[in-house]
């Protein structure tokens, strides 16, 4: 796992050099540049696999004219290698990546759909003048970039980028996203004019014109599965896709909450350990699921390290988790995957985890009440009674103090003629449009025209869950994942989300996936033999924090504070609420904790990369 970044149309080593300065975190073992007339590319490493120089990059093919640098790693790169071997390509080293090269040198743009792994890369071909970005099918790694009439920029991180476009401006549109749902939608971002790669697509830079392919989507082909077959080809395809996850010239281990993803993950890897594998836990001095993971790890015998945080330690770390991120996450679970990280290093280099299970296999309880409301709220004779309510309430109402019956006819009367996709992403929302406007200054958007929305799809249950493949799970909690190991100099790799097993929860009937009000039905069946029932059959659980306990003991003052005398919010919160905020704020802590905490994400951020930015390396 690296770094990566470059600019096409300059020939500056230098500023490379400090691009690379701040991605150091994602690559601390070796580093690389390549420059000619036209393209500098950069490249920070982390050893994983083949751990000797011939891994250097930026590589090149034999020729020398086909350039890449590259962020992941390519999981069928040995069968992919064999292939190409058979039509003639030379390899110089025992890399994955450099397969990628060979691979675009035999088949072009689409070298892409031959890759099976995570990755963000950049290919630079010198005889066609094209620099190629390209962003893993769902997005598990990152990548940005950022055009102007003289060059082309892109990066790992947005801070890298900051140090070519300076100095940078807030982007209000995906202000108003961050608000609404704690992380900018599509491929907007807070900086205006740096944009992500989407997830499963490439970006072409060529002749100074932009291009934008879509290589991989979600389709949908619903089968007749009797539940017994189905069960047999999940359980095939997790223990391929560990199998695969498993290889690496450095120590494997793996994060284990307790929950059935990552029990089901370190299960299925645990026979592939043949020496000490150890598994990290994280709890809170007044929430822990600590005894759970327990166990697992007692279960299936790995060396397992919890550790345990407090309000205080997270206090001290506040400012470089800012700085980490590059976005706000008003996600507080952001510091969990940090801390874990940071533990995990001590041991292990690379870690699996079990992030997509919820959103592949219907995890989420949104998912059963939606469905239901759905049946309910459509029915003519409801559509009639909360028409006639929607007629009584407010036309705006306040965000602490509106009635429980108020946001109920409000949430009913959104599945009134609306697109499933467009419900489901509001009830993923952290704040309603009303709520922004009673809060903030700022000029209505109409955000969810922003969302990545996949067509084709038919079945109500995965047209809610490929809403949140393209939207939720990889700019929420694949950046909150790949930014918080990262950060540690620590890989992490998720099998649930290989593509294969993602196309097969395409294949399932609703009822495989949600049986008897049981969520992910299909995934504990498959994995059942392998760990107690105190596990299969637990309900889910979120990875959360104790934000509630926070902000009303150890990071009060500091919360307050930030949010009362915080330059952004002082310029978007309306005049009423700047002029009481201490009061609204001791309400809002008590009432609403996570929008309390979304508002001091937000200055928290723009305090790190706007009132206080310094360039370079955190200091």
């Amino acid at each position: 796992m690296c770094g990566i970044c470059g600019i096409y149309g300059l020939d500056d080593r230098g500023l490379i050099q400090r691009m690379l300065s701040v991605l150091k975190h994602r690559g601390p073992d070796g580093e690389g540049i390549y420059t000619d007339h036209n393209i500098s590319l950069g490249h920070t490493r982390l050893s994983i696999i083949d751990l000797s120089e011939n891994g250097r990059q930026p590589m090149s093919n034999e020729e020398g004219d086909i350039w890449l640098s590259v962020n992941g790693e390519i999981y069928n790169f040995l069968e992919l290698r064999d292939e190409l071997q058979k039509k003639g390509h030379r390899f110089h080293s025992r890399s994955d990546s450099e397969v990628i090269v060979h691979a675009y040198e035999e088949y072009g743009l689409d070298f892409v759909k031959h890759l099976r792994g995570m990755f963000a890369l950049a290919v630079y071909d010198a005889k066609k003048q094209r620099l190629v970005l390209a962003r893993d099918p769902i997005g598990k790694k990152p990548l940005y970039y950022f055009s102007s009439d003289s060059l082309f920029a892109f990066a790992s991180e947005i801070k890298a980028l900051l140090e070519v476009r300076h100095p940078h401006e807030l982007d209000k549109d995906a202000l108003w996203s961050y608000l609404a749902f704690q992380y900018t939608l599509g491929d907007m971002t807070m900086f205006r004019g740096i944009k992500k790669v989407l997830p499963g697509t490439m970006v072409i830079y060529e002749n100074r014109q932009i291009s934008i392919k879509r290589y991989w989507d979600i389709h949908e082909d619903i089968k007749n599965f009797d539940e017994d077959t189905a069960t047999h080809q999940l359980r095939q395809l997790l223990e391929n896709s560990v199998r695969v996850r498993m290889i690496a010239d450095v120590p494997v281990g793996a994060f284990l909450s307790g929950g059935i993803d990552s029990s089901a993950i370190v299960a299925l890897a645990r026979p592939h350990v043949e020496s000490t594998f150890h598994t990290f836990s994280m709890g809170f001095e007044t929430y822990s699921e600590l005894d759970y993971a327990k166990i697992v790890s007692d279960h299936l015998e790995t060396e397992h390290h919890e550790i345990v945080m407090t309000g205080k330690d997270v206090k001290t770390h506040l400012s470089k988790i800012a700085w980490v991120y590059d976005e706000p996450l008003g996600d507080a679970a952001i510091i969990n995957n940090y801390f874990l990280s940071k533990e995990a290093k001590k041991q292990v280099k690379v870690v699996l985890a079990g992030e997509g299970g919820d959103e592949v296999f219907a995890g989420y309880p949104h998912y059963q009440i939606n469905l239901t409301a759905m049946k309910v709220f459509n029915h003519e004779f409801f559509k009639r009674v909360f028409s006639t309510a929607m007629g009584l309430v407010p036309k705006k109402y306040g965000c602490y103090d509106s009635s429980q019956l108020v946001q109920y006819i409000r949430y009913a009367d959104s599945f009134r003629d609306t697109p499933v996709e467009r419900i489901h992403l509001n009830t993923t929302r952290q704040m309603s449009d009303d709520e922004i406007h009673e809060l903030t200054t700022l000029a209505p958007v109409k955000i969810n025209d922003s969302a990545v929305y996949v067509k084709g799809i038919k079945d109500t249950l995965n047209r809610m869950q490929a809403t949140d493949c393209r939207n939720l799970l990889p700019e929420k909690f694949l950046m909150k994942a790949d930014k918080g190991t990262m950060a540690n100099s620590v890989e992490e790799r998720a099998p649930l989300l290989d593509t294969a097993i993602i196309d097969f929860g395409f294949t399932l009937p609703a009822g495989l996936k949600i049986k008897n009000t049981r969520e992910k039905y299909l995934l504990r069946k498959a994995v059942a033999p392998l760990l107690p029932p105190e596990i299969t059959d637990r309900r889910k659980k979120g990875f959360g924090t104790t934000v509630g306990s926070w902000l009303e003991q150890d990071l009060k003052d500091m919360v307050t504070q930030t949010i009362h005398e915080g330059p952004l919010l002082n310029s978007i919160l309306k005049k009423d609420l700047r002029c009481q905020s201490e009061e609204i704020i001791d309400k809002a802590i008590r009432k609403s904790p996570f929008k309390v905490w979304t508002l001091f994400a937000l200055e928290l951020w723009y305090d790190t990369y706007f009132t206080n930015w310094k360039g370079g390396p955190y200091k």
